[in-house]
C-alpha cells in the first residue's frame, strides 16, 4: 500500500467565477438561506471547455465544484451553521458545509439560469469574484436524492 501522507497531485482550473462577492465575508447568506439564496453569478469557462456545456441547459440543477483559495484557516472542529445560531454544537469539518476545509474545496448545487457559449449563468452559488471552477456536474435526482435520508436535529435550522 502507497504512503498517501506526502502524495499531491494537481487539479487545473476549467474556469472561473463571475460574481459580485469579493471577500469571504459576504457569503454569509449562504449559510443563512441555504438553497434559497438567489445570488446570480457566472462560471466562465475556458475556451477549450466550451463544448463539455453542451446540453447543460437541459438540467434545473448542477453541481459546482470549486476552489476556495481564500478561505483563510482551516479548522478540524467548528460551527457548523450561520454565526447567527449561537445554540448550534460544534461539529467535525466533514459533518459541516464550513469553508475552513484542508483542501479548500467546494461543493455547491446551483440553479442553472442560461448559456452562452463558454458562459453559464446559475443561482444559488456562493463564491468569490475570480474562484477556481474544478468540476461542473449536473444533479441527477435518481444519482443525488436518496431515499432514506438522514441528518441530526441540530442541522435543521
Amino acid at each position: 500500500m502507497r504512503n498517501m501522507e506526502d502524495e499531491k497531485f494537481l487539479m487545473k482550473p476549467i474556469g472561473i467565477v463571475k460574481s459580485e462577492y469579493k471577500n469571504p465575508s459576504e457569503l454569509h447568506f449562504a449559510c443563512e438561506k441555504g438553497k434559497r439564496a438567489e445570488s446570480i453569478s457566472e462560471i466562465i469557462l475556458k475556451d477549450e471547455f466550451a463544448e463539455g456545456l453542451f446540453r447543460t441547459d437541459e438540467f434545473s440543477h448542477l453541481w459546482i465544484i470549486y476552489f476556495l483559495d481564500r478561505a483563510e484557516r482551516t479548522e478540524i472542529k467548528t460551527h457548523p451553521g450561520p454565526s447567527s445560531m449561537k445554540n448550534l454544537p460544534k461539529a467535525g469539518i466533514f459533518a459541516t458545509r464550513s469553508q475552513y476545509r484542508p483542501n479548500k474545496m467546494a461543493l455547491r448545487l446551483v440553479r442553472f439560469i442560461k448559456k452562452t457559449k463558454n458562459v453559464i449563468t446559475v443561482g444559488g452559488l456562493d463564491a468569490i469574484n475570480g474562484s477556481k471552477i474544478l468540476d461542473i456536474k449536473p444533479y441527477v435526482s435518481h444519482f443525488d436524492m436518496p431515499d432514506d435520508l438522514r441528518e441530526p436535529e441540530w442541522y435543521k435550522w
